[in-house]
C-alpha cells in the first residue's frame, strides 16, 4: 500500500503549494518544511510534474507551483503519482513447491489485494488537497 514516505511528502508539498496559491516556491524552501534533502525533493516534484499535479520553473526565482487547482487534485492522484501497487506485496513462492500453501499463496491473496486497492482508492478519491488545506492549515500565516 504505502511502501515509503513519498506519498506523505508529496501531500505535504502539494498542501504547501496550495497554501502559497499561485506563488512559485523553491525546492529548497519546500525541502526545509518537509524535512528532507532538496535534491531528493526535486525528484519527487518531478514525479508530481509528470503526473500533471505541479508545474516547475527553472532558473533564478524558479521552483514549483500547482499544475491545476487544489480543488481538482485528489489524494488518489497523488497516490497514483507516487506509489506502486499492489497494496500487499507478496514474497515469491516457488510454484513447484511441495508445500500446498506456497503453491496457492498468490491466489490466496489476489482477491484481498484487489479489495484493499479499491478501498484505498475510494477513500483517497474523496479527499482533495484544497480540502486538506482548508480543514487543517491556519491561514493566519
Amino acid at each position: 500500500m504505502f511502501s515509503n514516505t513519498h506519498f506523505s511528502m508529496a501531500v505535504h508539498v502539494l498542501c504547501a503549494l496550495a497554501y502559497n496559491e499561485g506563488e512559485v516556491v523553491a525546492s529548497e524552501d519546500l525541502a526545509r518544511t518537509v524535512g528532507t534533502n532538496a535534491s531528493f525533493l526535486r525528484a519527487l516534484i518531478g514525479q508530481l510534474r509528470d503526473a500533471g499535479l505541479v508545474e516547475t520553473r527553472l532558473g533564478k526565482g524558479g521552483g514549483a507551483l500547482l499544475g491545476r487547482p487544489a480543488s481538482k487534485i485528489t489524494l488518489l492522484d497523488v497516490y497514483r503519482a507516487t506509489e506502486s501497487r499492489p497494496a500487499l506485496r507478496m514474497h515469491e513462492c516457488d510454484p513447484r513447491s511441495p508445500c500446498p500453501v506456497a503453491r496457492r499463496m498468490p491466489r490466496l491473496l489476489e482477491g484481498l489485494n484487489r479489495r484493499l486497492e479499491k478501498a484505498v482508492e475510494a477513500e483517497l478519491k474523496s479527499t482533495t488537497i484544497e480540502g486538506l488545506v482548508a480543514g487543517s492549515v491556519d491561514r493566519g500565516r
